[in-house]
């Protein structure tokens, strides 16, 4: 049992150990501190005094006393500070112990800071040089009246699938006072995961504030620096880059509830309930209570468990075809113990193994099931595992399993003409060759066909990454089309507001306090980016949806202030380009900034898409002669473009000659300029719009359709016989449409286009194939040895490996993904900021990468880069769940120009029990 230790300490800190002296060694320590409390940094160098408060904390009126060991006999200066200065001595002191009292007021707040610096004059003692010493401490001033004590009524343990009751209870309330509650009741785990701390109002309200005065003195200059050491400085981190964790969907029910704001009953007490799915785990309860002078808080932890606890493991997701196992760990936990029935169901598109009808379990005994599971079918499947108890009660659990295709989509594209009179029949056969559960296709007819609206849309709506463009690409469409996604099916009416405004919350969350955006973190440096951001805000606050003020303002400053500060340039003109025409949109831009650039600088405005934004400002401002002057220089700079091959560039403005033609359609038919040829701007658009397309593509080209387009309806069509209303666009998968068929009819009286996007997985895996990049995928021991994935023990850790070549010399945003197979996971988050890599000195990985993201089924990561060489990647893997699964194909693709790209062959991989 415990065993009391006990002795006298002086003054200071302490550390016991504990150290076994028969058997085995092992040892433990614990450290502490007597008497007066400070930090042992505090004397590493002589210019820190040793400098300590007596009470954590006090109450006005209180007598503080101040502790400080100077190394020799001087004046100190003692300052109480917080954001000013409240009190300040001037006190002669001895070397050695002095106690100073310090009168605690009303002005010392929720807390301050006491000061102390020692200061020795020259020529004293053996030393003649002079001399500071300086120590600081806080000190807490106790809220008192402000302070609501708050404590949680629950039962220590708790039945999953009932009600859990809880009660709070306050104190120190004023009479007649009206406080309000919130009480969650949240997974330890979940909370151990997110690194989430219980709140805590009152420190927040009442904890210790940065020091917010600064100190400063010129005895530095009078002290002899050949008498002390160089300092180091200590900084942390390596939180520049963060990685996101993101998972499929949870296997089971989470436990994370809510419950308020409630109001506080008289008696000073609030109950509340939450009703306990099939849950068996730790269970915190955080409460948090305020009024209009007080706060307070409380929490504690309730144990829910089963008499019989069913622990279930499965792999986190899987593939058709894979086979696994189900592990059931049966533990007795209270009541009678005996015979216990066991029935696990699933649906068809899971095949189960043989089940045994039940176990027979003692009194505190464990058991361990296996059930193999093999997977036949896409979808998100239950496992229902039900127990019949000795004593006649039933227990049953939920599991999910997602069953998914990781394996790169193929996209089959096609364009025809119906005439009048003629119809279209799109029937099940064109999802010939695709794998069930993962073919879809999208539909276009009439006007919005031409441009592949539908394509489009749902290329932004499923985009795999979000960086800041990309966020700002894929909702900036919503703006527009919103009846055209309604169609589709990819939003609800009320749902579109809401992802606009989620949009708007991604990318301010990547938004620096000047304003400026990154792309994948907060960060500067990037024009054109800040303005194109600023540009969708401006759009959605015009739309009516809600965009911070502060926020809006400060990307409006960035933009004006690197207006003002610009360079003079002949040249690269693009990114000035945007930000005036932004800012003339709001108002913000100076006329005659626009006609200068317009009469003196228009060179310097090269690309078309640069010389088509400074007409589009001009025009903002009513200055028409000016924007289509602008608007047929940028013509004619587009016409030279596409004239000749389009050349691997690095463009800082994320564009293409594609995009430049939609943007510039777009932003002429907007500013009401005739100085293009607007046909031929659409026939670009429409000879370059079958091809794989970049959110920037992608985006411009929906902007330029919705300019084009007055009503794009399908007058004169009908479906299945039906007249169609608003647009005839469709967004159907094999399942939705079976063994039905959509029949198109165009009685329009004039022919119509058709454009037929399919996607899907194909039944049989593709070869390895790339254009312009080559990727390979190897698998290492951490030795360096290489390593076959088809059967590796449970538990084993192996290297991740991608190889990517260029062809040619090029740079390139890269987006590179490796999906993983069922039964892996990633052993390690942190692997491309120093973690684990870092110590296998075989590997010779690429420094850096803009961003990388450690799912449970994928790794993914951006990156810029460019050369011919060859360059790596690695992460570390462990094989967690018995089974044999499908490795799919990994990718690397150029975002900005995704017809450069590469995958790898499909493979297998195994996990064996060991």
């Amino acid at each position: 049992g415990p065993v009391a230790v006990g002795a006298r300490v002086d003054w200071g800190r302490h550390e016991l150990i504990v150290e076994r002296i028969e058997g085995p060694f092992a040892a433990a320590s614990v450290s502490f501190d007597a008497g007066w409390y400070a930090a042992a940094a505090t004397v590493d160098t002589p210019d820190m005094l040793e400098a300590a408060l007596d009470r954590a904390a006090y109450r006005p009126g209180d007598t503080a006393q101040l502790r400080i060991v100077p190394r020799s006999a001087g004046t100190a200066l003692v300052k109480v500070m917080s954001n000013r200065l409240i009190d300040m001595q001037v006190i002669e002191v001895t070397e050695g112990e002095n106690l100073i009292d310090l009168a605690v007021t009303d002005d010392w707040g929720a807390g301050a800071y006491v000061a102390a610096s020692v200061l020795r004059p020259m020529g004293e003692g053996d030393a003649r040089m002079p001399a500071r010493a300086l120590g600081l401490a806080h000190a807490a001033v106790d809220p008192g009246p402000r302070r609501l004590s708050a404590e949680l009524v629950a039962p220590a343990e708790a039945e999953p699938r009932r009600p859990l009751e809880v009660a709070l209870r306050i104190k120190g309330a004023a009479p007649g006072e009206t406080i309000h509650a919130t009480i969650a009741a949240v997974d330890v785990g979940i909370l151990n995961l997110t690194g989430f701390a219980a709140p805590d109002p009152e420190g927040h309200y009442f904890g210790q504030r940065r020091l917010g005065m600064g100190l400063r003195d010129i005895y530095g200059r009078l002290i002899d620096g050949h008498q002390g050491a160089m300092g180091s400085v200590r900084s942390g981190g390596d939180a520049g880059m963060r990685a996101r964790l993101d998972a499929p969907p949870p296997t089971e029910e989470l436990v994370a509830f809510f419950s308020g704001p409630l109001t506080v009953g008289a008696d000073g007490t609030v109950s509340t309930s939450f009703d306990m799915p099939a849950f068996n785990g730790t269970v915190r309860l955080m409460a948090v209570a305020w009024s209009g002078r007080a706060v307070g808080q409380a929490s504690r932890d309730v144990l829910v468990r089963d008499p019989v606890v069913v622990t279930a493991s499965l792999p986190r997701f899987m593939a058709p075809g894979d086979e696994s196992r189900l592990l059931l760990e049966i533990t007795h936990a209270r009541g009678p113990a005996g015979r216990i029935g066991l029935d696990i169901a699933a649906p068809a598109a899971l095949q189960l193994g043989t089940v045994p009808s039940g176990l027979d379990l003692t009194q505190g005994g464990r058991a361990r099931i296996e059930v193999p599971v093999s997977a036949r079918d896409t979808g998100l499947h239950e496992i229902t595992v039900a127990l019949a108890l000795p004593d006649g009660g039933t227990l049953s659990r939920n599991l999910r399993l997602p069953v998914q295709v990781n394996d790169p989509e193929l996209v089959r594209l096609s364009r025809f003409e119906i005439g009048d009179g003629q119809s279209f029949v799109l029937d099940a056969d064109v999802f010939a060759g695709l794998m069930p559960g993962t073919a879809s296709a999208t539909l276009a007819v009439g006007p919005m066909a031409r441009l592949h609206t539908a394509r489009l849309m749902r290329m932004l709506d499923r985009y795999p990454f979000g960086c800041t463009e990309q966020i700002a690409a894929a909702a900036m469409p919503l703006l527009y089309l919103g009846e055209v996604a309604e169609v589709m099916g990819l939003a609800h009416a009320d749902d579109l507001h809401d992802r606009v405004g989620r949009a708007v919350g991604d990318i301010l969350a990547n938004q620096t306090g000047n304003g400026s955006f990154g792309l994948w973190y907060p960060s500067s440096g990037d024009l054109w980016l800040d303005a194109f951001v600023t540009d969708f805000l401006s759009r959605a606050r015009a739309r009516g949806h809600a965009v911070p003020d502060t926020a809006f303002r400060m990307a409006l400053d960035n933009l004006r202030n690197q207006i003002n500060f610009a360079p003079d340039f002949d040249s690269g003109g693009a990114p000035w380009a945007y930000a005036l025409m932004v800012l003339a949109r709001e108002g913000a831009a100076a006329v005659g900034d626009l006609r200068y650039y317009a009469d003196v600088k228009a060179d310097a405005f090269d690309t078309p898409l640069a010389a088509g934004q400074l007409g589009a400002a001009l025009a903002h401002y009513g200055d028409q002669t000016r924007a289509d002057a602008m608007f047929a220089r940028a013509g004619r700079l587009m016409q030279q473009a596409i004239a000749q091959p389009e050349r691997r560039l690095w463009r800082a403005d994320y564009g293409t000659n594609l995009r430049d033609a939609a943007a510039l359609l777009t932003l002429a038919v907007q500013a009401g300029s005739d100085a293009l040829d607007r046909a031929a701007l659409t026939d670009v658009i429409a000879r370059q719009a079958d091809r794989d397309l970049s959110t920037q593509e992608a985006v411009w080209t929906l902007l330029a359709a919705h300019a084009l387009i007055d009503r794009p309806g399908a007058e004169g069509f009908t479906l299945n016989g039906q007249p169609v209303a608003g647009p005839l666009i469709r967004l159907v998968d094999d399942r939705t449409l079976g063994t039905g068929r959509l029949d198109i009819r165009n009685g329009s009286g004039r022919p119509a286009t058709v454009t037929l996007a399919t996607y899907g997985i194909p039944d049989e895996p593709e070869p390895a194939q790339g254009n312009g990049y080559r990727i390979s995928r190897m698998h290492y021991t951490l030795d360096g040895e290489p390593a076959d994935l088809r059967s590796v023990p449970a538990g084993t850790r192996l290297v991740t490996v991608l190889e990517i070549t260029a062809f040619e010399d090029t740079l390139a945003r890269l987006a590179v993904t490796d999906p993983l197979p069922a039964g892996f996971e990633i052993d390690n988050p942190n692997l491309l900021r120093g973690g684990d890599v870092r110590a296998l000195e075989w590997l010779d990985l690429h420094e850096w990468v803009e961003h990388a993201e450690f799912r449970q089924d994928r790794f993914m990561a951006a990156l810029d880069w460019g050369g011919t060489g060859t360059l790596r990647l690695g992460y570390i893997v462990r094989a967690i769940t018995p089974g044999a699964y499908h490795h799919p194909a990994a990718s690397v693709e150029d975002m900005y120009r995704p017809t450069y790209r590469a995958r790898t062959d499909a493979g297998r991989a195994g996990v064996r029990a060991e």
